[in-house]
């Protein structure tokens, strides 16, 4: 076992923070759970970099669990509905390449059936072959570069994220607690497909026996501040990448509970525990809530919106993406927030004490202040443009990983790739520089960076 201890990092003092037990979402003021809303979104956005084959049109007739679209890069690798209905809309974007596919939600849904399967009994063959056609493949990465995972390619080793530390996200015991077999089941299918070991990283003081006491698996916690829960922290510290030739797929604890509940019930599992925070909800209506796959976003802030404009998020508010009230909640996503929308630029802000605003940098005087147990109204303002990088320190104290931040990010902006390598490019990811593009005086969007060096490299080595 490998115990992960962090002290650089930084829990964003948010106010909004979600607490509680799990609630079923409803309508405004109504008490009746709102379990089915009348459309479901399939987002395909997070798939944007690879080519995939539709196999529906409008007006056409899908189950739960059916292959709606196809990786034309893995032939029989499906992405699969999340509900049962008639197909309303699919909306596409530039070169029409498709983004979401919208169903009318049938009064009665019926689930596509699947095999029923035991993990122990079950050849590798026969579970990658399953995996493929119930679009198990599209919810594990593998590293390095966070592509899609090939099911052709075995993995030196897998990933199990079993801990969040993303502002707002919802512990990862809330999607395992009442999934305890279906989480054991997907964990020993897991080991029948990976070269070495299954890791398993959970947090240090967690109380969940399923993660405890998990079988098939080699078992590490970890502790301290966000970014505690990247697989990339994980991987780093437990088997670290060394060239591109590595394989090491990464998932989560839902996903697990998505794979053993495939195996014992023949279904797709769409059940989805979300947090509705951030400082844009009314205080009485946040929390963590029991929802599904593909919600309007019209569902979640009904009654739980202030007047006022509202930057909604789909995902955490680091690496969430800006949504409107007719959109749909992302593919992987587990957090709405909304976040007050600030167009108008302060008068001579920075000749302010800001007393009220928080700094990481110590900027304002807040930041002399003792804020152990203080959160901020944060607002969408940004206070300035983008310019030169002034202070290389600051990204330092919010990054644990083993990686010069500045200079790797200089790097690949140059698009000195073998440098980057050098630097530890094939070791990190996008959500890795979340922090240091939140506390960076200089307003670089340092996760776009690295996203685009990580896809132009990937295709320079990888073609």
């Amino acid at each position: 076992m490998v115990h992960i201890k962090i002290s650089k990092g930084l829990d964003i003092p948010l106010k909004g923070k979600p607490s509680g037990n799990v609630q079923l979402l409803t309508r405004g003021g109504e008490s009746s759970p709102l379990a089915t809303p009348a459309q479901i979104s399939l987002d395909l956005q997070p798939f944007e970099d690879i080519k995939l084959k539709l196999l529906v049109k409008p007006d056409d007739h899908v189950l739960i669990g059916q292959p709606l679209a196809e990786n034309k890069a893995n032939p029989g690798s499906f992405l699969v509905s999340p509900a049962a209905g008639t197909i309303k809309e699919i909306r596409r974007g530039a070169k029409r390449v498709p983004l979401e596919i919208i169903i009318d939600v049938a009064k009665e849904e019926s689930y596509y059936a699947y095999p029923k399967i035991e993990a122990e009994r079950a050849t590798p063959e026969e579970l990658i072959e399953l995996f493929k056609h119930a679009g198990i493949f599209f919810s594990i990465r593998s590293r390095p570069f966070n592509l899609l995972c090939s099911p052709e390619k075995k993995p030196r080793s897998i990933f199990v994220k079993a801990v969040e530390s993303a502002p707002l996200t919802p512990p990862a015991e809330l999607h395992v607690m009442g999934h305890e077999k279906a989480f054991q089941m997907g964990l020993n299918a897991l080991a029948k497909l990976a070269k070495g070991s299954v890791h398993l990283v959970y947090r240090v003081d967690t109380n969940l026996r399923a993660f405890t006491d998990a079988q098939n698996v080699q078992k590490h916690t970890v502790e301290g501040p966000h970014p505690a829960a990247n697989a990339s922290l994980h991987i780093q510290n437990i088997d670290p990448i060394t060239s591109v030739d590595d394989h090491v797929w990464t998932l989560s604890a839902r996903d697990v509970v998505a794979i053993g509940h495939l195996l014992l019930t023949g279904q797709h599992f769409i059940e989805r525990i979300i947090s509705i925070a951030g400082p844009g909800i009314l205080p009485a209506k946040v929390g963590y809530f029991k929802i599904r796959e593909g919600f309007p976003i019209a569902a979640l802030i009904a009654g739980r919106v202030p007047k006022g404009t509202m930057r909604f998020i789909s995902g955490d508010p680091l690496m969430g993406k800006k949504v409107t009230a007719t959109e749909f909640l992302g593919y992987n996503d587990t957090v709405f927030c909304a976040i007050p929308e600030s167009n108008e630029r302060e008068f001579l802000h920075f000749f302010r004490l800001g007393m009220d605003k928080y700094t990481f940098s110590k900027t304002y005087g807040s930041g002399h202040l003792n804020n152990k147990n203080r959160e901020y109204d944060f607002t969408t303002i940004q206070h300035g443009e983008q310019r030169a990088f002034i202070d290389s320190t600051l990204y330092d104290k919010v990054m644990p990983l083993d990686v010069p931040t500045m200079l790797l990010v200089k790097a690949v902006m140059a698009e000195d790739f073998d440098s980057a390598v050098k630097l530890g490019l094939l070791e990190v990811d996008s959500e890795d520089f979340a922090l240091p593009t939140f506390v960076c005086l200089s307003k670089m969007e340092m996760t776009e960076i690295i996203k685009t060096g990580l896809q132009q490299y990937s295709k320079e080595v990888l073609a």
